[in-house]
């Protein structure tokens, strides 16, 4: 099990790494690092192909433009600066009063959010370097921030998340609930879920569309054995990758909120991590100075994670023409009164969805994965 997943380990930064993101249409990512530099990387050939220089203290943060080759990234010299990833250029320096912790940016609105330690989040706008607002709010360091459109969210070292509207700058939500600083905070894409992550221990999953978490609370997942540094939705919002103190990363079902499966990734604690919207590489950065990148295209098919989700309930098929494992959702079938024997990639063509039948006994599946439910608390240790 230990050689299930392919992994290719990174090294060139000197120090702690403390944020990794894709850009070019996940065709390259960007690392930055304790050691005052940002590193480009190619996905394809995992070599790097620049190094940004500028900074002169730690960079805690990089963000970037999913499609272009903007670069941002924030440091304790309380600077966050745009590069151009094509020339290697720094384009503009912005200047802040206080020390930078994370920067998010939305392009489809050109803005950049600044999370700082003073307690203010600043909000510019890329296309004139104009600082627009400062959300105020919060009663302690600001640790992360995250955007969708017009819709920000902040955590904060006061164990609080705001959301605030950016077109005027007012306060949407305050949640309360984690028990410590709430180090990691990001939205789906469409808007109706947010993911936390804290020095707590958990991670929590608001529904802040319905507000179901006033009367319910967020979901919470315990997994971790130590602070989580990281969360992020990933698979179009089916589900959220998590990491942090305990080394593990962890990858849950968004909608059930258990757990899937789980990766012993680093020899120190893990700092964040990014996944490709294909499903294929899962990138983690450590303090132990490497990045890793693991090919998890075929994560779904492994044992213990077709245990994982016999548990939860869940329905399995394999495609008669790729014979890949999928899952069985209810919405796609349709009553034809025939087997339902494709994944969605192979029905495509004819679009004829079928009903699934003979799938009822979840024995019978877990004896084709030859692994009981009992492996569920499994975990997959990689060197």
């Amino acid at each position: 099990m230990s050689k299930a997943l392919d992994v290719h380990v990174l090294k060139t930064h000197t120090s702690s790494i403390n944020s990794v993101c894709f850009f070019d249409n996940d065709k390259k990512f960007v690392s930055g690092s304790d050691d005052y530099n940002i590193c480009g990387w190619d996905v394809d050939t995992h070599s790097l192909i620049f190094k940004l220089k500028g900074h002169e203290a730690p960079v805690k943060s990089c963000a970037s433009s999913k499609a272009g080759c903007k670069i941002l990234s924030g440091s304790w010299d309380r600077t966050v600066r745009i590069w151009d990833a094509q020339s290697s250029n720094c384009l503009w320096t912005l200047k802040h009063d206080a020390v930078v912790m994370h920067v998010s940016f939305c392009e489809e609105t050109s803005l950049i959010a600044v999370a700082c330690d003073d307690k203010i989040t600043k909000v510019w706008d890329i296309r004139n370097f104009e600082n627009v607002m400062d959300l105020l709010g919060h009663t302690n360091s600001v640790t992360c921030c995250a955007q969708n459109d017009y819709t920000l969210a902040t955590g904060s070292l006061d164990k609080s998340i705001r959301i605030n509207d950016l077109r005027n700058g007012n306060t949407l939500l305050n949640l309360d609930g984690h028990a410590s600083a709430v180090s990691s905070v990001d939205l789906s894409t469409d808007g109706f879920k947010l993911c936390s992550a804290s020095w707590d221990k958990t991670v929590r999953v608001w529904d802040i569309h319905s507000g179901t978490y006033r009367t319910h609370g967020p979901h919470v997942m315990y997994e971790h054995e130590g602070c989580v540094s990281a969360c992020k939705f990933v698979s179009d919002n089916q589900k959220i990758v998590s990491a942090g103190y305990d080394k593990i990363v962890v990858i849950w079902d968004a909608l059930s909120t258990k757990k899937l499966h789980q990766i012993r990734a680093h020899n120190s604690w893990i700092n964040d991590v990014a996944m490709t919207a294909d499903n294929k590489w899962l990138l983690s950065c450590s303090k132990d100075r490497t990045i890793r990148m693991w090919n998890i295209e075929n994560a779904d098919r492994l044992p213990v994670v077709l245990a994982n989700k016999l548990e939860m309930g869940y329905k399995f098929q394999e495609c008669e023409m790729c014979q890949r494992t999928f899952k069985v959702e209810e919405r796609d079938m349709v009553e034809v009164g025939d087997e339902f024997t494709k994944c969605v990639y192979c029905r495509l063509p004819s679009r004829s969805y079928q009903k699934l039948s003979g799938m009822e006994n979840v024995s019978d599946m877990n004896e084709n994965v030859n692994v009981s439910l009992n492996t569920s608390s499994e975990q997959l240790a990689v060197a």
